[in-house]
């Protein structure tokens, strides 16, 4: 989910999630004459500890603090399922004879996705007239 567009303290962390999209997106092209299938399992957000349990090299600057106050309460451990949850779809994905490219796994992120991708296409709608002026 992270790499459909940055977030707020976590751009490195979504712009590592887009670059593996990147190159699972081609690495699916290159085999898919093989009878190979790839597919891009974008995970919503699950208690693994990450956004309250990582620690960091730098100490934390309390201008930031109302922000991670923020980003904690949307994607913290006490808001988030458990693993074990998601583990059912990746079992019955594994087992699928033609898998999608892509899967969303989780009801929120499925929505959040959706609505990060509408107010993009929505974007580029709103300057579809200047894009269209140079040829190419």
């Amino acid at each position: 989910m992270g790499s459909g567009g940055g977030m707020a303290t976590v751009g490195f962390y979504g712009a590592g999630k887009a670059a593996l999209d990147s190159v699972s997106e081609a690495l699916a092209m290159e085999v898919e004459g093989l009878g190979i299938k790839v597919t891009i399992v974008q995970m919503g957000g699950y208690n693994t500890g990450l956004f309250t349990t990582g620690t960091t090299t730098t100490e934390p600057l309390a201008q930031y603090q109302p922000l991670r106050t923020e980003m904690e309460a949307m994607w913290g451990d006490a808001v988030t399922p458990e693993p074990d949850t998601a583990a059912p779809v990746i079992m019955e994905l594994a087992t699928l004879p033609d898998p999608p490219r892509r899967l969303i796994v989780g009801s929120q992120s499925f929505d959040h996705v959706l609505e990060m991708d509408q107010a993009q296409a929505d974007l580029y709608r709103s300057w579809e007239q200047l894009s269209r002026i140079a040829p190419g």
